[in-house]
């Protein structure tokens, strides 16, 4: 019986996937669906690297498609941000079915927790922070939390044993969850990512908390934060444009598969090769964002 279970719960993503497919290509009609996904394909190709890094690691697909979209394909902050958090909505939420379906391990106390601050922080942000940010502030702001990030992931893998299992028992591990998602939220209404990433570093840092497991429950994270920054986005501030729309389009094929495939790796390979392919990401980034500061 269990064994039947747990075969009909890995076909669940699959159907999803399927699901997704079969809805993107109904709205728009074949041919303007391939035609879209032509037109953007510099967005789907980003989106190829972006949505993978969204699964498997604890950076939201907003690592790749912000420096990509802003530095490389010359597009405002404002707009990569509110297509990264739409984009990660479909594409996280995917690797998250992965993960609660496939069995894959995650800190559920953390998450649920995680939750309580992150989404009233990106909802203030977006509200009231976001349009008083400079836009280069913003660009740095996201290469400032990917150092972070690096600095993290490098301590984890020097340290020694990691933690299966956390106890939340006492009060004030539980307010600083709290906390330091809210403050993860507030810069996911700046850049897109940030939840995952700070929740992410403090499982590591002070919890000392499984990489893989950390990983995980930080896409479950970002996925819940993405949807409802989205929602916000859409209905109240209304700033989800055509060309956005057109984007997320594009990116939507390529992110309900990468996503998950993401989680799957990252749930399989070593630790050590998530680590290189990470720190090349990151570092990256970072060399373009001082030629960027450099050069004003």
């Amino acid at each position: 019986m269990n064994y039947k279970k747990q075969n009909y719960r890995q076909y669940i993503p699959l159907l999803c996937i399927a699901c997704v497919y079969i809805c993107w290509l109904s709205l728009q009609g074949v041919h303007s669906a391939f035609a879209n996904f032509m037109s953007q394909i510099s967005i789907a190709i980003t989106m190829v690297f972006g949505s993978f890094v969204a699964g498997g690691t604890a950076l939201g697909g907003g690592a790749v498609a912000f420096p990509v979209m802003t530095k490389v394909l010359s597009i405002e902050p404002a707009t990569a941000k509110v297509f990264s958090l739409a984009i990660q909505s479909f594409g996280m939420t995917a690797a998250s079915i992965t993960i609660i379906f496939g069995g894959i391990k995650y800190y559920r106390s953390v998450v649920l927790l995680a939750l309580m601050g992150a989404l009233p922080g990106v909802a203030i942000s977006l509200l009231f922070i976001a349009d008083l940010v400079p836009r280069l502030v913003t660009k740095s702001l996201f290469s400032v939390f990917l150092l972070i990030f690096a600095v993290t992931l490098l301590r984890a893998h020097w340290h020694g044993k990691e933690r299966l299992t956390i106890d939340l028992t006492y009060k004030r591990q539980n307010f600083f969850v709290v906390l330091v998602a809210f403050l993860g939220g507030i810069v996911s209404g700046l850049i897109g990512s940030g939840a995952d990433i700070a929740i992410f570093a403090l499982l590591m840092l002070y919890f000392k908390a499984d990489l893989k497991i950390a990983t995980a429950s930080s896409v479950l994270i970002m996925a819940t934060t993405s949807v409802f920054a989205s929602l916000i986005n859409y209905f109240y501030l209304e700033t989800i444009t055509p060309e956005i729309s057109e984007f997320v389009l594009a990116a939507i094929p390529v992110v309900v598969v990468g996503a998950p495939l993401g989680a799957y790796c990252c749930a399989k390979v070593p630790k050590s090769v998530l680590l290189s392919f990470l720190l090349t990401l990151i570092g990256l980034e970072i060399g373009f964002t001082l030629f960027e500061v450099a050069s004003v």
